[in-house]
């Protein structure tokens, strides 16, 4: 004969109750949610392994890209070294010539007259690049003025405007005196 405590007892007829009440519409709903908590403990660590294995995939896939956007290292350089990058990014003092030449004829084509330029150099960056600042007065009216800067600070990246000042001709008409002050940057060949 056995015995049982008066404890497990009352668990033992819950129990007994609870699954005696369910029905059919519970004992459907009770395997549907057991399968569920099977099916998520067979499924879940799958997930992970996989996006495990997609994420790993995923960085050979980056690091082989930016070999091929980059294939001297140019880029990583540059990350280690912003100065570095900067100086390696502007272009070579052999431009200026040439820059100025494209000064004066776009000026000469967008109907800017230039009397007189003066040039100032300046080492920057531990004299790894120089600074050529230009500037003139020119007369021109306003948006022959302004779609010549645009046109040469789009062209010329390493271009800066550095001072821009506008006065109206005496007579009142369209025409503009102005005073343009521009840098360009250029690397010092080494």
């Amino acid at each position: 004969m056995k015995i049982r405590s008066p404890t497990g007892q009352k668990i033992a007829d819950r129990a007994l109750f609870l699954v005696s009440s369910l029905g059919p519409v519970g004992w459907i709903g009770a395997t549907l949610l057991a399968l569920a908590a099977i099916v998520i403990c067979l499924v879940v660590p799958g997930i992970d392994h996989s996006n495990a294995e997609e994420a790993s995939t995923l960085a050979a896939l980056n690091q082989e890209w930016e070999g091929l956007r980059d294939p001297k290292g140019k880029s990583a350089r540059a990350q280690r070294d912003p100065v570095t990058g900067l100086i390696e990014a502007l272009p070579s003092a052999t431009v200026v010539p040439d820059f100025l030449a494209s000064l004066q004829r776009r000026a000469d084509q967008a109907a800017v007259q230039i009397d007189r330029t003066e040039y100032h150099i300046q080492p920057v960056i531990d004299k790894a690049a120089q600074r050529y600042y230009i500037s003139f007065p020119a007369h021109v009216d306003y948006p022959h003025l302004r779609s010549w800067l645009e046109a040469l600070l789009h062209d010329y990246p390493s271009l800066a405007l550095d001072e821009l000042s506008l006065h109206r001709a005496v007579d009142g008409g369209e025409e503009l005196e102005a005073h343009v002050g521009l840098s360009l940057l250029v690397r010092v060949a080494q």
